[in-house]
């Protein structure tokens, strides 16, 4: 509430369902024009999702996801290197939050146990197990279901969770027990004393896997389990209604970043960007990158849903090497986080920009009389798509005039470059490039905000002329000023010891 009455041209805060306990789930959209979708341009501004809080005892999970948030407000606008970044970012893309996902599991962990994982929801077991069809005579057995197993992709699998026992920290919660297709099979078999655990083990249905599993030519149509919790059905309508080229979930611990699937060691199909966006993230922060199967076999997973579902890009940060975290280093660790949640939320315009890497100094600037000569060296790591060298771009303007835009040419050692012809000479010049693949995919450098020019130099025909700015104006007085002054003494001291020796020979 504080931030949507803080920033009301950035933020725009709605509910996007309720906890068992009856808690709000709170997304959070930054945008430069925030009420509007896209601008008002569909499919013109890409999105990012950012979640905290799957698990109650995560708690730097929601704290990261904080940290970036307000990282963005308060520094839009501002004129130094933070703020030229939050700017960008704010003004060109639309990223939402969801930092507390699992409220009433936090705040249980706050309050009664400090390692409680799952959410509030009471479990209930029947004589075949457990189920959602809830009896008068039933009573809760346990409490709580672990949401990011509760996702519907390869929920009916084995690996990374608690089927039967609902007392388990990471239980998945119950099976759809529905005959959701309408042909008289339903997943949990109810002969008494059999419980088959999904298709493989006798039946005939199909769950979220992406097979027709009872060869009826449809896929995906009579679900094993997942989406029983209000949490993940939340989640489930976020994605239903908005498109995330990519997603982040963080959470604790143990200092990784990982990408889909996270229940087979099968690659995806998008398993080399993938890679490549998860690395180039990790040097960031200095985390070990892995496909998330590496690390052990999850199902129902955050990630492989949103992936499987949608096309997201998702990874998940797990934050520090402990859960209890210590006060004074919850912000060192945002801090660490910061830069490649920032990178991923630019990288919504392109992911396969991850394979071009730029140096700190990639960029050559040579002023003459009749204006600047760019230059832009990249190392190209197996970019996937064709370049449209026809389509890159030199976008530059002079202090506040408006935009203008070069073509670029490619130099023999493959740099590109381009010639902006002088128009002023005490003002400084911004400028970015852009280059296009066959696809349309956009790359710029630098990556969130114009270079600028604060010292220009020409070279005239009488001569050098330089542009200062009021600072190197300042030094440059100060030195001349220091240097004519011992000068003069000099002078002043030589002339007196003459009138002395002039004296004495008198």
């Amino acid at each position: 509430m504080f931030l949507e009455q803080s920033y009301p041209d950035l933020v725009k805060l709605w509910s996007i369902g309720q906890t068992h306990e009856g808690r709000e789930i709170w997304c959070v959209k930054v945008s430069d024009r925030v009420q509007l979708q896209d601008d008002g341009y569909p499919g013109s501004e890409p999105n990012a999702l950012l979640v905290g809080a799957h698990h109650g005892n995560e708690w730097i999970s929601y704290e990261v996801a904080l940290y970036v948030l307000n990282f963005l407000l308060q520094h839009y606008g501002g004129d130094d290197e933070n703020g030229t970044m939050a700017t960008y970012l704010v003004d060109t893309r639309e990223t939402y939050f969801v930092p507390m996902l699992n409220a009433d599991g936090v705040q249980y962990s706050h309050e009664q146990e400090r390692g409680w994982r799952k959410n509030r929801e009471p479990n209930y077991v029947n004589e075949f197990g457990p189920t959602k069809i809830i009896t008068p005579d039933l009573v809760p057995i346990s409490y709580g279901v672990d949401i990011n197993r509760n996702y519907g992709w390869a929920w009916h699998e084995a690996g990374g969770s608690n089927v039967v026992v609902t007392s388990g920290s990471s239980y998945r919660g119950p099976p759809d027990n529905v005959d959701n297709d309408g042909d008289a099979i339903i997943q949990i078999d109810l002969t008494p004393g059999y419980l088959p655990l999904g298709p493989d083990e006798g039946v005939d249905e199909d769950p979220w896997d992406g097979v027709d599993n009872d060869n009826d030519g449809e896929v995906d149509e009579d679900p094993a389990g997942g989406f029983s919790s209000l949490e993940t059905i939340a989640m489930r309508k976020l994605g239903d209604s908005h498109q995330f080229p990519v997603a982040i979930t963080y959470h604790s611990y143990s200092e990784l970043i990982l990408w889909p699937w996270g229940n087979t060691p099968e690659p995806p199909r998008d398993a080399p960007v993938l890679e490549k966006l998860g690395t180039r993230m990790a040097e960031m922060n200095g985390y070990r990158p892995m496909q998330g199967y590496e690390l052990y076999p999850v199902t129902g997973e955050f990630n492989d849903w949103f992936y499987s579902q949608y096309g997201t890009f998702g990874y998940t940060f797990e934050v520090g090497r402990q859960h209890n975290i210590p006060a004074d280093e919850i912000i060192e660790h945002c801090e660490r986080n910061l830069l490649p949640s920032l990178y991923l939320i630019h990288s919504a315009d392109n992911p396969y920009g991850s394979y071009v890497r730029f140096n700190e100094n990639s960029t050559v600037c040579r002023a003459g009389r009749d204006g600047m000569d760019i230059e832009l060296s990249f190392v190209d790591e197996g970019y996937p798509i064709p370049w449209s060298p026809d389509e890159a771009r030199l976008h530059y303007r002079w202090g506040d005039k408006p935009w203008k835009s070069l073509p670029v040419t490619e130099t023999r050692e493959g740099n590109l470059t381009a010639f902006v012809p002088r128009e002023y000479r005490d003002i400084p010049l911004s400028y970015y490039f852009e280059m296009v693949d066959t696809n349309g995919g956009r790359i710029t450098e630098p990556l969130y905000a114009p270079y600028q020019t604060h010292v220009i130099l020409f070279q005239e025909e009488t001569g050098i002329h330089l542009d200062f700015s009021f600072g190197t104006w300042m030094v440059l007085l100060f030195t001349l000023g220091v240097i004519w002054g011992g000068f003069g003494g000099g002078i002043v001291k030589a002339m007196r010891s003459q009138r002395r020796r002039d004296a004495l020979g008198n």
